[in-house]
């Protein structure tokens, strides 16, 4: 793998090969960026890079230490992310080996998973352990917003008393979903959403889908190679269409109605689902705002529905565009933790209708307590 196989995120890669040349290594880094952007893959490539038996910078992906990486086996690089089974060796196991098999593997996680404090209490045991094969032991929390209260505070110890030798990379969609503390001990690297030119030509050469899907499937994925793979598998004309009236029939609506639409899609049960249906929510009215400041249509992630948008980007202010777009924006990070549905897009719902005004911060709403 390596830096090379990382699709764009050039700005982070060099900052980051910067870093192993001047031999400046942090005890902490965060990537953050949106969900399926290559936080992870970075992550993996960073420590390859850093172990890299040629001492290439970018990591060369072919020497025995990168290979061991790449497959999760290596004594000194250490995978964390969220689990639920009671058998959690049985889940990562099958995840780990999932992820090394094919290097499109999007990661799903159902509403119970989490990060737990013994985890990190496991780790930190073995940490002192030290260095085993490697020149540097890497630690990579993935999707760390989905990490319990305590086990946050643990992690907080352990960048506050740095063991030598040892750097922690942190995954998460947003810096606001971590302890503010945690942010301040780590070097932070933004990894940007990917040009849709980018996951066509990865969709259109893996094979997933036909030429003119890839373009459709590439734009409405908002910069995401996730979302793409997770489109290139639905109709997504079909759930674009659903989502849109979801959108209209909490416009008309009145609160007890708007209550039991919200109910009705969380019911569904499948996060994966409404996720989706929020962000092809999202991606429209961000389109509504885009056509109402005049964009062209090479900027619009729905080019196909340019005349529907102009037309109703008419008849709706800026202001009102934003706020509808920041509770959108708001469910989208809500969902990657431990929250109800139910009342996530109840609430969301109500404030998107103008039934409740005051912001709600719906994130913090049901999280879970406890290791």
């Amino acid at each position: 793998m390596g830096f090379r196989d990382v699709i764009n995120q050039e700005q982070a890669k060099e900052f980051l090969k910067s870093c192993i040349v001047s031999g400046r290594i942090a005890n902490g880094y965060l990537f953050h960026g949106p969900r399926g952007v290559g936080k992870s893959t970075l992550a993996l490539a960073f420590a390859q890079a850093l172990n890299c038996e040629t001492r290439d910078p970018g990591g060369c992906g072919v020497c025995p230490s990168c290979k061991r990486i790449a497959r999760f086996y290596h004594p000194d690089v250490t995978f964390i992310f969220p689990t639920a089974s009671k058998n959690e060796h049985e889940e990562i196991t099958g995840t780990l080996k999932s992820r090394s098999e094919n290097s499109l593997f999007v990661h799903t996680f159902p509403g119970t998973a989490s990060i737990k404090i013994k985890t990190i209490h496991d780790l930190r045991m073995d940490l002192a352990m030290g260095v085993r094969e490697g020149r540097r032991r890497v630690i990579i929390l993935a999707y760390t917003e989905r990490m319990t209260p305590e086990a946050s505070n643990c992690l907080l110890r352990m960048l506050e008393e740095p063991s030598a030798g040892v750097t922690f990379v942190i995954t998460v969609t947003s810096r606001h979903l971590l302890l503010p503390t945690i942010v301040s001990r780590c070097q932070a690297v933004k990894c940007a959403p990917l040009p849709a030119k980018e996951i066509e030509r990865v969709l259109v050469e893996r094979n997933i889908v036909s030429p003119q899907e890839g373009a459709i499937i590439a734009r409405l994925s908002g910069g995401s190679l996730s979302v793409a793979v997770e489109f290139a598998e639905q109709d997504v004309v079909k759930y674009r269409k659903e989502s849109l009236q979801y959108i209209n029939r909490i416009q008309a609506k009145e609160p007890i109605e708007i209550l039991k639409i919200a109910e009705g899609l969380a019911a569904r049960g499948d996060r994966n689902e409404i996720r989706i249906f929020v962000h092809l929510a999202l991606l429209w009215l961000r389109d509504l705002l885009l056509a109402k400041c005049g964009a062209r249509e090479a900027d619009i992630a729905n080019p196909d529905m340019m005349d529907v948008l102009k037309q109703e980007a008419s008849g709706v202010e800026l202001a009102e565009l934003k706020r509808r777009i920041e509770i959108l924006e708001e469910i989208v990070s809500s969902m990657e933790q431990h929250v109800d549905l139910s009342l996530l897009l109840s609430s969301s719902f109500l404030r998107l209708a103008g039934v409740v005004n005051e912001p709600s911060r719906p994130l913090d709403m049901g999280r879970q307590v406890g290791g």
